[in-house]
């Protein structure tokens, strides 16, 4: 199990929050940019992270891949694949990545789907949600033998009824 957060911006505390709750037990902790912290700041210590279109700290990477449950997990903010506008330019790189799962942000609002072989997730935004689901929340993907399971939870770390999906491979 891993979680997945994004688009924070500057609030540290709900990093800490969501990064106390899930140390040592989550397998890996991701944040898909839109901090607004520096990229040396101590609470990354054990966080993949990447930046966002409102990071200007040059220490973080625009992507990065990484593996996790024996799964390729890429991760990007988005907004320099237009996310906002579908997930095609995105697809083309977590298909040049041949990435089992791609993380990204930017548009505050979950997304779990599948394209092709590829799991596409949207952990909304955990400071300033947008759309019809006004929820701060985050993602927590399960690897399950046969596919996976994605449930997104408030900042209470209660599963938000209705947004908990399970695909399978």
């Amino acid at each position: 199990m891993f979680v997945v957060m994004s688009d924070s911006h500057t609030d540290r505390d709900v990093i800490k929050k969501i990064k106390k709750r899930y140390e040592g037990t989550a397998s890996a902790l991701f944040h898909c940019g839109d901090s607004e912290l520096p990229s040396n700041d101590e609470i990354w210590q054990g966080i993949n992270v990447v930046a966002g279109n409102c990071d200007y700290d040059e220490g973080y990477s625009e992507i990065k891949m990484v593996e996790v449950e024996g799964k390729k997990v890429l991760i990007a903010h988005g907004h320099q694949f237009y996310v906002g506008l579908g997930l095609d330019r995105y697809s083309y790189l977590a298909e040049e990545k041949e990435a089992d799962i791609a993380l990204f942000g930017h548009i505050h609002q979950p997304v779990a789907q599948m394209i092709g072989n590829t799991l596409y997730i949207n952990p909304g935004s955990v400071s300033q949600p947008r759309g019809n689901i006004n929820i701060k929340m985050y993602a927590v993907v399960t690897v399950l033998e046969d596919g996976y399971k994605v449930s997104y939870h408030d900042l209470e770390h209660q599963e938000i009824p209705g947004l908990q999906f399970t695909f399978e491979l």
